[in-house]
């Protein structure tokens, strides 16, 4: 699984890293190329080193018939996730109120079925607590996100896949921070060739 490139323009998309082929969706626009996050990335790799290397296969293979994991098979997997987190962390405040003295992790185990090592990689969360939500709020929260550390409103639409601008504004909340942000880029004036000298005559 060599870096992916893509070349937008002038330049390239994302070098190094890998790549997302969004192929189609709902809209008129949703044919798109977006770079993976660091994380994702370090993930696909280590899967396939894990896999030893495969010159071909599915990534993320099931037994459907298909072969590969599907919108179904996700949103089944996670409300099997979500189950999971969620009684570990009834768990974990019964066990805070029992005072007991067993480790946290030992004694969610044993009511959850679920292994320490992998409670505790998850121990934020569960210690949290942890709500229902759909899967497709993953989405909305990244959308949001993007917007909120400054992407514009054109930029969003285009990762998104949307058909028009209007729909992206409801992911655009500018706050205060923002605004003082937008406007500091402009301190020290424009710089289009103009001098702070006047000129004498």
């Amino acid at each position: 699984m060599p870096p992916a490139l893509a070349r937008c323009g002038n330049g390239l998309l994302h070098d190094p890293g890998g790549l997302i082929q969004i192929a189609d969706g709902k809209t008129k626009a949703p044919r798109r190329f977006l770079p993976m996050v660091p994380e994702v990335w370090t993930a696909l790799i280590d899967r396939h080193a894990e896999q030893d290397y495969p010159a071909m296969g599915w990534v993320l293979p099931t037994g459907s018939a298909s072969g590969h994991i599907e919108e179904c098979s996700a949103t089944f997997h996670h409300r099997e996730a979500l189950q999971r987190f969620t009684a570990a962390s009834a768990a974990n405040e019964a066990w805070k109120e029992a005072g007991s003295t067993v480790d946290w992790a030992d004694a969610v185990s044993e009511v959850c079925r679920l292994a320490p090592e992998s409670l505790r990689s998850q121990s934020t969360a569960i210690q949290a607590g942890c709500k229902p939500f759909e899967i497709y709020c993953l989405r909305h929260s990244a959308l949001t996100m993007l917007a909120e550390n400054g992407c514009d409103a054109f930029t969003l639409a285009r990762i998104a896949g949307h058909s028009s601008i209007t729909i992206t504004q409801r992911y655009c909340h500018p706050q205060a921070a923002a605004i003082e942000r937008a406007f500091g880029k402009l301190s020290g004036g424009h710089k289009i060739g103009h001098t702070l000298e006047l000129p004498t005559n």
